[in-house]
């Protein structure tokens, strides 16, 4: 023991003693937090070292997987492809389409030109177009693109879309006039083919029954001919109306009743006349001026029937001959009608009126139309 401690005091050294066991407090206290600090240390190196083995492996599993896939691929075409290079091709492709639609459509439209004019002069129409059918421009308009109640103008359509899903075989097949297709049409206040019920007529008749006298009979039972039923069959005439691209068109039914969703505009209705009269059948049926039936099993000699219009117009002055015409009336729609015509100098135009003050008003517009701005 030291001098100094032999002369400290009792107090003294209890205090000594305090001091010395703090001390070793405060050394142990400083190993064990030494020994921590090392043990984590330690630690975290060691599960770095597992992580980074992990994710080698995952990296390599992902590659293995990787080249099994472009393995099949290579299997599957012949040709070393990648994933990426597959989804740069899909977009490509979707981008082609829109392409391709718009050009089958292109071939039925028209479009305005610097050359465009208002339609004027005596012309009591409230809706008018001229279209010329070689160029496929708007050559004058009024009110052009405005909805219109299309009334019987609708039957171009009809027989448009029968034409396209009959072949021509069917024309000769004979279909008995049903109580279902007279009515619909006689509830709806639509105008006769001059068939009769339980009368024996051919596909072809129906054609020319629907178009030159109008009757909504006839296209009734085409309808039911060739869908089924009526539904059915307008379901199939608003899917050509989108493919022809007429936005502005929807039919309720293959006659023209009057409907609030039952409209066109006079451009989309010279549109679906652009694509009849493409339409060898149709073209055939719309250009008729008098059909004479074949012989049934109610009238042997068959029926004889005309297209008014065309027969009204044909004495006229319009500088060309009149091809084909359609007709249209009900109350919300006046008088109307669409028509093609042939000028002096070769061109084919399309004209399309709406809202006429008379049937007789309606053919000398058309009249009107042709003389002032066909070519």
């Amino acid at each position: 023991m030291s001098r100094y401690r032999r002369n400290m005091s009792d107090y003294e050294r209890r205090a000594y003693r305090r001091r010395k066991k703090l001390i070793r407090k405060i050394q142990v206290y400083a190993e064990i937090t030494v020994i921590t600090l090392a043990i984590i240390v330690v630690g975290g190196l060691i599960i770095s070292h597992f992580k980074s083995n992990d994710d080698t492996l995952t990296l390599a599993a992902e590659e293995t997987q990787a080249d099994k896939e472009k393995g099949s691929a290579e299997e599957s075409t012949g040709l070393k492809i990648s994933a990426a290079k597959t989804e740069a091709q899909e977009p490509a492709e979707e981008e082609k389409e829109p392409e391709e639609t718009k050009q089958a459509s292109g071939n039925y439209s028209a479009k305005e030109t610097e050359s465009t004019v208002e339609i004027g002069g005596e012309v009591v129409s409230e809706y008018a177009i001229l279209i010329n059918n070689d160029t496929k421009e708007i050559v004058g308009k009024r009110n052009a693109n405005e909805k219109i109640v299309p009334a019987s103008m609708t039957k171009v359509m009809t027989v448009l879309v029968a034409a396209k899903h009959i072949s021509a075989e069917q024309l000769d097949e004979v279909v008995t006039m049903s109580h279902d297709a007279i009515d619909y049409s006689y509830a709806g206040g639509g105008s006769t083919s001059g068939f009769v019920e339980d009368e024996e007529v051919t596909v072809k008749d129906l054609f020319y029954g629907t178009i030159l006298p109008s009757g909504g009979d006839a296209a009734a039972q085409l309808a039911m001919y060739v869908a089924g039923d009526i539904d059915t069959f307008v379901g199939m005439m608003n899917e050509e109306a989108a493919n022809l691209g007429l936005t502005n068109t929807h039919f309720t039914n293959p006659v023209g009743f009057h409907s609030s969703e039952h409209y066109s505009t006079p451009y989309d209705i010279s549109i679906i006349m652009m694509a009849a009269l493409d339409n060898e059948l149709c073209r055939e049926v719309l250009t008729t001026k008098v059909y004479n039936s074949t012989g049934t099993n109610i009238n042997p000699d068959g029926i004889t029937i005309s297209n008014w219009f065309l027969r009204r117009i044909e004495d006229k002055d319009i500088g060309g001959e009149i091809l084909g015409a359609k007709t249209g009336y009900v109350d919300e729609s006046g008088n109307c009608a669409v028509s093609s015509m042939t000028s002096a100098s070769g061109v084919e135009y399309i004209c399309c009126t709406a809202k006429s003050s008379s049937s007789w008003r309606c053919i000398y517009d058309h009249v009107d139309i042709y003389k002032t701005y066909a070519k």
